[in-house]
């Protein structure tokens, strides 16, 4: 079995650490001061609190596509059909529903998304 999630969870792991463990994080979009970053791929946790400090701007976050849960569920279904997909409350934010519609285009898996 591997597991998916989304960068709203902190799992406090390495990217090996993470591999070892069969886990997939697959990251939200932080939009700060005009710019976009996918959390923990173009921009680090350090980075992302500095420039917050630095300018006092709200930053605001977007879920990640269906597509892009597809193309995870995807590749991970050719390893391993048996997928586990938890992420972020349902009541916080969309990214169950990316997670759901993505789930239901790829057949070959067995993908239980867990809110």
């Amino acid at each position: 079995m591997q597991v998916v999630t989304d960068s709203g969870v902190d799992l406090s792991l390495s990217p090996e650490e993470q591999r070892a463990l069969r886990i997939r994080v697959v990251p939200l979009t932080v939009q700060l001061e005009g710019q976009s970053y996918r959390e923990g791929v173009d921009i680090i946790a350090d980075d992302f609190y500095r420039r917050l400090i630095e300018s006092g701007a709200m930053p605001t976050t977007s879920q990640p596509s269906p597509g892009e849960f597809e193309a995870v569920y995807r590749e991970l279904a050719a390893e391993d059909p048996e997928i586990l997909s938890i992420h972020i409350s349902s009541g916080l934010s969309g990214t169950i529903n990316s997670a759901r519609t993505a789930a239901a285009a790829v057949p070959s898996a067995r993908i239980t998304v867990v809110d």
